[in-house]
Formats: structure tokens, C-alpha cells, sequence
């Protein structure tokens, strides 16, 4: 096993930050965050706050690992929006070496295929983000869960190095992990999570307290997630009909209080990832003739108020 040292995190949102606060206690500033000029100053220059603690990090460019001011990193954990990792590619590029393990926490199901394409000589671990609520606002993060990451590899002679040594760093930094027998119906599953849950909030403005106890808004956010189990069928990946009642444990341990991330983007006025999820579940719908129509709807509705921002 190889011991993973140093950690660059592409994106500093609320996933980005959480990830970077649990490593920096085990990495120190061998976990920093790898961005543009701009925004590497903003980083360098922030005082951030987790759950009310003071927290500072470094940061660095494609400049930086080009030129060898900083050491490649051993991890690139990837932490942006789907509709950004073209963009973000050129960072990943000027940190990846051969055998520079990559994880994303994108939602989706995409993110891996794409980063392996671009990025061959890397080894990429799917990984699925699941059971957390964090929520940033400017440089604040809060969060009453942190979730834990699944992650697995189809290639079984990667996955030995890989997989251990990401071990290795979760369990030294405390950040709780599970390997599943099957990556692709984790990934499938967290995309219907989201597909339900996330897009639901987004057209509704419910936070997670209204999904515990209102059954109309429960019905919808599971007729949206059946039509994501019906596509999973249909494309042979194994979603069942009780993944929906198994959801329910992990949503009731979400805080009341707190909102989902496409629900932030648009109280924000930010793009969604609308297009990754039930965007991208239509158009799988259609390869196997599947019909979505609640998924439908939400598309429309949830890109018209996008539309409607300006």
C-alpha cells in the first residue's frame, strides 16, 4: 500500500471544505486546495469557519505544480459541479502524475467515465458521497452529518493499491467510508437520491425537515426516484423498489434545519445540475423506452427558474 501524503481538493464548497477540514488534521497543508490565481488568493487570504471553528488552508495553482513549488499530490478528490469539470480539467492536469489517485464527489453518474477518458494514466476510484448535510454560506460551513464516502473499482488490479490506501488516509482522518460489492448501483442509487430528493427541494423550497413528515411531498420526491429504478431496470443496473423505503433512515438523520444543494443553488441564483439529473435520466430514458413524465416536469420547471434569474 501506498501511503497517500498529500491531498490536492479541486473546489471549495461545502463538500470541498468538509473533505479539506477532516484531512488538514491528518495532511497539515500536504491538504490544500488547487485552483486558478484568483481564487487561489481568495483561499490563501480566507479565515473559514467549520461548525463555528476557526480554520485556515493553503492553496496553490497549476503554476505552483508546474513549476515545482508544490509536490504533486498523491489525491486529487474533486469537488465541483458536473456543469464545471470541463472547466476544472485544465487543474487536474497540471497536478496528475502516473498513478495519482482520483476521486469526485460530483453527483451523478458521469464524472468517473469522463475524468478516465482525459485523464488515462490516473487511476480514478468511483466514489458515491452520501448521508450529508452541509451547508456553506460565504466562508462559513455547518453540518450535523458528515456522511460517509463509498468507493470501489471495477478493475480489481487497481482497486489493491487504490483502495487500500485510500483506507489508509480515511481511517486516519476519521472520515467514514464503506466499500460496496457494487460501485455502479451505489452510483445509480445516490443519482436517484438526488433525482428525488434534490430536484423536489428545488421546485418546492422544502428543507430537509419538510421531507420527515409531509407525505405529499414525500409521494413526489418517489414517484421521481420509481422513474429512476424503472430506467436502472431497463439499463440493467441493479436499483430495487425498496431502495426508496430504505432511503428514509439516512433522510431522517439529515438536520431539519438544512437544505439540499440544488435548493441552495437556486436560492442563490446559481446554475443547477439539472441537466445531470433528470436532464441526463430522460435521455437515458429514451435509449431504452422508458417513460419519465414526473422527471419531465421537473426538468421544465426547475430550468425555467433558472431562466427567470435574470
Amino acid at each position: 500500500m501506498n501511503e497517500i501524503k498529500t491531498a490536492a481538493i479541486i473546489g471549495a464548497g461545502a463538500l470541498g471544505l468538509m473533505y479539506a477540514g477532516m484531512m488538514k488534521e491528518k495532511l497539515g497543508d500536504n491538504c490544500f486546495f488547487l485552483s486558478d490565481n484568483n481564487r487561489c488568493e481568495k483561499i490563501r487570504n480566507s479565515s473559514f469557519s467549520i461548525n463555528g471553528a476557526p480554520r485556515r488552508f493553503h492553496a496553490a495553482t497549476p503554476s505552483d505544480m508546474e513549476s515545482g513549488a508544490e509536490k504533486k499530490p498523491d489525491l486529487i478528490l474533486i469537488s465541483v459541479k458536473n456543469h464545471h469539470l470541463e472547466d476544472i480539467s485544465p487543474l487536474v492536469e497540471s497536478a496528475v502524475h502516473e498513478d495519482t489517485i482520483i476521486i469526485s464527489v460530483l453527483n451523478g453518474i458521469e464524472s468517473e467515465n469522463f475524468l478516465r477518458r482525459r485523464f488515462p494514466g490516473a487511476v480514478v476510484v468511483s466514489t458515491v458521497a452520501v448521508g450529508m448535510d452541509a451547508v456553506k454560506e460565504e466562508t462559513a460551513l455547518n453540518y450535523t452529518s458528515a456522511g460517509k464516502l463509498l468507493i470501489g473499482i471495477e478493475d480489481a488490479d487497481e482497486s489493491h493499491h487504490a483502495l487500500k490506501s485510500l483506507e489508509g488516509l480515511f481511517k486516519s482522518c476519521n472520515m467514514a467510508y464503506e466499500i460496496p460489492s457494487d460501485i455502479q448501483r451505489a452510483l445509480w442509487w445516490k443519482w436517484m437520491i438526488n433525482i428525488g430528493v434534490n430536484q423536489v427541494s428545488a421546485v418546492t423550497g422544502a428543507n430537509y425537515g419538510v421531507f420527515h413528515t409531509q407525505r405529499d411531498i414525500q409521494e413526489l420526491m418517489e414517484w421521481a426516484m420509481q422513474e429512476t429504478i424503472d430506467v436502472a431496470k431497463a439499463a440493467g443496473v441493479d436499483l430495487r423498489d425498496d431502495d426508496i423505503e430504505n432511503w428514509y433512515p439516512i433522510l431522517r438523520s439529515l438536520g431539519a434545519e438544512n437544505k439540499t444543494s440544488m435548493l441552495q443553488d437556486i436560492e442563490a441564483r446559481r446554475k443547477t445540475e439539472v441537466e445531470a439529473f433528470s436532464g441526463k435520466l430522460i435521455s437515458t430514458a429514451e435509449e431504452h423506452g422508458v417513460d419519465v413524465p414526473v422527471n419531465r416536469i421537473l426538468f421544465r420547471i426547475i430550468s425555467t427558474k433558472e431562466l427567470l434569474y435574470s
